[in-house]
């Protein structure tokens, strides 16, 4: 019968502690990641509402005008740094519509162009924001 020593205990423990990290480091690294990804997701989320929101507060001003209300969404998607977006109005034509009709503004931005991680998580996908207001 063999005594097994100090030694050799720690020996195996040391082995032990290699495996462990190789099947949780990728977990968890998996995790981080997608962590990350979904809070890239989150932000891009809100900052097309917050563009589709003052765009629309800007295209029911008494007065407005179309571009000017697309040039502000189209700064905020600047200053946010968001690619590829596009912005509509409904109806395109602020300028003759008239007031206590129904704006509606739309701000949609691809999934890929504007993720950190390359396409992975939550495949290719186009997010949309709308906000609907009336015409003052």
């Amino acid at each position: 019968m063999k005594i097994q020593t100090k030694r050799q205990l720690g020996h195996a423990r040391r082995g032990l502690s290699t495996v462990e990290l190789a099947v949780c480091l990728p977990v968890i690294t998996l995790i981080v990641f997608a962590s990350i990804e979904a809070c890239s997701l989150v932000f891009l989320q809100q900052s097309l509402q917050t563009t589709a929101y003052e765009t629309a507060r800007f295209a029911v001003a008494p007065n407005s005008v179309s571009s000017t209300a697309i040039d502000r969404g189209s700064q905020i998607i600047t200053d946010r740094r968001i690619k590829s977006a596009t912005i509509e109005l409904d109806p395109k034509n602020m300028e003759k519509t008239d007031p206590g009709t129904l704006v509606v503004a739309r701000v949609t931005a691809p999934l890929n162009s504007n993720r950190l991680i390359p396409a992975f998580f939550y495949g290719d996908q186009q997010l949309t924001a709308e906000v609907t207001m009336m015409k003052e």
